[in-house]
């Protein structure tokens, strides 16, 4: 019995063993892999080669940090030792014990995007046979316009880690065919097609959460005429060259929440925060040409630091501020219905060509 026992360990020193029924690049199938104990060599074809663990060691992958992606993990029965690569290192049983054989986890996403694979990234995006799509952090440079058509949830695993970077004039667009589609985590920089953006919805009940663009050489976020119902949540754009946020003022069903636009480019007549927006509560713009034009429907929204006019031609406006400063002309100019809204430091003229009335019809100058 001893010789058997001896050989048995000979065996498992020396030859690898097979791994069966994990997932290691996030495609949602199995991979090829083996354990060679006599070196700790871990081998997935066409994924990785890392050395992790050794000759006492007993291999357990499985999802230990909730990605749905198998980790690689080890059990040392003589210490109770358990290790997953890159994630943690505890002490549970102990070499009486029997370690659970692990796997891959739990898919919460039809596809996982390989890490800063732009052409991966892409093609899962475009596909159209994956509803729900994760993309881990890094930086994807694309060179072409991603149009979405089928997938409709698209979750990055951080706004500020994962990157997608635009050459030219690509952009990102939900299209028509991607109803109720939501956009988690993102940033989207570079690139932007006039008319477009760098990141445009053609598509109803689109929820855009949490994401941000950057750099656009057009506008940033944008949406169409038959973009119904699509609502924007703690969205950012920075520095892109026309519109920040830009809508159609026929859609009155659109709502942007908590959105903020910092400093969009130079190009007077262009150079506008929010433009043709509908439903904006608790929204902030700092830097611009204009803050808000041609929007409707504005509740405790901030213009600052604008160089021509806070608010322009916008309806219904209650509890706004505009901050200015020796650069800001007007304040609000050729707005209707405000209610306890205010101005300060305005060149020229706070309150241009407004109506400015309190509940219906009352002019009680509740603006200062």
């Amino acid at each position: 019995m001893k010789m058997i026992a001896a050989l048995v360990l000979m065996v498992l020193f020396l030859f690898p063993m097979i791994l069966s029924g994990a997932d290691f690049d996030g495609d949602s199938r199995s991979d090829l892999a083996i354990f060679r104990p006599s070196s700790g060599l871990w081998a997935v074809r066409n994924v990785t080669r890392v050395y992790f663990g050794g000759s006492s060691d007993e291999p357990r992958p499985g999802d230990y940090n909730g990605d749905g992606i198998a980790d690689i993990a080890i059990f040392r029965p003589s210490s109770g030792l358990w290790a997953a690569r890159g994630i943690t290192r505890q002490y549970f049983g102990g070499s009486g014990d029997t370690a659970i054989q692990g796997g891959g986890g739990q898919r919460t996403y039809d596809y996982v995007v390989k890490a800063g694979d732009g052409d991966d990234l892409e093609s899962a995006l475009e596909s159209t046979t994956y509803d729900s799509v994760y993309i881990p952090a890094g930086t994807y440079a694309v060179s072409n316009p991603i149009t979405v058509t089928h997938v409709t949830q698209i979750t990055g695993e951080s706004r500020h880690k994962v990157t997608i970077s635009f050459s030219g004039t690509s952009y990102m667009a939900i299209g028509s065919a991607a109803t109720g589609c939501t956009i988690e985590k993102l940033t989207v920089q570079n690139g932007g097609f006039t008319n477009l953006g760098n990141f445009f919805i053609a598509a109803s009940y689109v929820t855009v959460r949490d994401c941000r663009s950057r750099y656009s050489s057009t506008d940033g976020f944008l949406y169409t005429s038959g973009a119904n119902f699509v609502t924007f949540e703690n969205c950012v754009v920075e520095y892109a060259a026309y519109r920040g946020f830009r809508g159609n003022s026929a859609i009155r069903s659109s709502r942007l929440i908590g959105c903020v636009v910092i400093d969009t480019g130079t190009i007077t007549g262009f150079d506008i925060g929010f433009e043709n927006c509908n439903n904006l509560t608790n929204c902030y713009v700092d830097g611009e040409y204009s803050g808000y034009t041609g929007c409707t429907n504005i509740v405790a929204s901030i213009a600052y630091n604008c160089r021509d006019f806070g608010f322009s031609g916008c309806y219904g406006l209650s509890s706004c501020q505009v901050l200015g400063n020796s650069t800001t002309l007007y304040g609000m100019n050729d707005c209707d219905n405000l209610s306890a809204c205010r101005v300060e430091e305005c060149d020229v003229n706070e309150y241009n060509g407004c109506d400015y009335y309190y509940g219906s019809g009352n002019n009680d100058n509740s603006c200062n």
